[in-house]
């Protein structure tokens, strides 16, 4: 029986650990389907001026497919931002972030407890030359790991204090995102 946990979060018991469901972060599928409008109208306009001069037979077939891969994409963005669903399964083995569309997992990744370590919130981060959306950081095995994209603060914060009362993950207090990530 899922629970309300914190914004969009729900949580289940499972066994000897939870499982957090995390839906997607709606507020960006406005822009992803605007831009998958401005990117068809844009290519669309452009393989039609393109191909118009090109005598080659298989000149218009080539930009059909890379066009229709480009709109297949965006969709696929689009889709996710609409149904898609992150699932985080915690026990006091490992850590599973595994990713859903229309009930089929895209893919999952796990972690041994053992080697994960501080874990926290990051805030998003707006720069010239990128932008990051916030989310939970950690370090497993000396390495940066992120999951949980576009969580609020107070929906991040519950969902650490949750894991942490599965397992006790140890704090690098001398990390900081500011200095691992930026």
């Amino acid at each position: 029986m899922l629970e309300k946990l914190a914004g969009r979060l729900s949580w289940e018991q499972t066994g000897q650990g939870i499982r957090v469901h995390i839906p997607a972060q709606r507020e960006s599928l406005v822009i992803r389907i605007l831009s998958l409008i401005v990117w068809s109208v844009a290519w669309w306009l452009f393989l039609h001026n393109t191909l118009g001069r090109q005598n080659h037979p298989h000149a218009r077939l080539i930009w059909l497919l890379v066009w229709g891969f480009g709109v297949l994409l965006v969709s696929y963005s689009a889709l996710r931002s609409l149904i898609g669903v992150t699932t985080v399964s915690l026990d006091a083995n490992q850590i599973l972030i595994a990713s859903h569309l229309v009930g089929f997992q895209l893919n999952a990744r796990s972690y041994s407890n053992a080697a994960v370590r501080s874990l926290r919130f990051v805030p998003t981060k707006m720069h010239v030359l990128s932008d990051r959306s916030s989310g939970i950081w950690f370090i497993e095995n000396n390495r940066l790991r992120e999951f949980a994209s576009g969580l609020t603060e107070a929906e991040a914060v519950a969902l650490i204090d949750r894991m942490l009362q599965v397992y006790k993950f140890p704090i690098d207090k001398a990390w900081t995102y500011n200095s691992t990530a930026s």
